[in-house]
């Protein structure tokens, strides 16, 4: 499995007060943008809510981290929960990667910076949210800042929970086989919590991971396997329009 959601953003420049002094905003409401997104990062925070729409699997990054990912479509399809209309199916969860979108942080003047993709076109200097006012950040821009913070900080904490299911010998490795338009499509490099493993662990291993939250998420994960069977239904529904 391959990470593609950087591929969401394609001209990303930090924001800047006195560059971007009369930039707006408006509010996505076309998500065409992640219609090619087979899946993305996901947080701790999100797993209660995301497992009762997308699966949840871990894998391993190019830094040899484990991290958390939601499956957004088959390994030859497009993202299942964008509809024809571009719209995100009604009553999915919107992962909180995609809803960061157009902001993203990025490396400015040797510090971290927030960035944005300039070639979203909801930017202009006519309509929606300003972004500064008398070169200070709006009030809707310290509402985004908090929201980037708090991602990272959620994932930061995701990824030392995802290590404490590995260190407890709870992941393994599996695969997911579906067929789509005449052909079989497998998905690997996947690993899951092993209901076997998670049912034998000790007492003293079950109290560490009630106590950091990683039970919760160990259940969710599992749970959220089911939504492999929606991934192909959704796809075949597309397919056969």
């Amino acid at each position: 499995m391959t990470l593609s959601g950087l591929g969401l953003y394609r001209d990303v420049t930090p924001l800047d007060s006195v560059r971007d002094a009369e930039l707006r905003l408006q509010p996505v409401q076309d998500f065409g943008f992640a219609r090619e997104l087979k899946d993305c990062v996901i947080t701790a925070d999100e797993f209660a809510a995301a497992c009762h729409s997308q699966p949840i699997v871990f894998t391993r990054g190019g830094d040899g981290k484990l991290f958390a990912a939601a499956v957004l479509a088959l390994p030859d399809g497009h993202n299942v929960f964008v509809d024809e209309s571009r719209q995100w199916r009604d009553g999915e969860y919107i992962p909180a990667f995609i809803r960061r979108y157009p902001f993203v942080p990025v490396m400015g003047d040797g510090k971290l910076a927030l960035g944005i993709d300039r070639r979203y076109p909801g930017l202009s200097t006519d309509d929606g949210e300003r972004l500064f006012e008398n070169g200070q950040p709006t009030a809707f821009m310290q509402q985004v800042l908090r929201f980037m913070v708090e991602f990272q900080s959620a994932w930061e904490r995701t990824l030392g929970l995802v290590k404490v299911l590995d260190t407890l010998g709870l992941l393994e490795q599996f695969q997911v086989m579906a067929r789509h338009e005449q052909h079989q499509q497998v998905l690997g490099g996947l690993l899951r919590v092993s209901e076997a493993r998670f049912n034998a662990l000790k007492d003293k291993d079950s109290l560490r991971l009630i106590r950091n939250s990683g039970l919760k998420l160990a259940v969710a994960q599992m749970l959220s396997l089911a939504q492999f069977e929606k991934l192909d239904r959704y796809a075949t529904t597309s397919s056969a329009r």
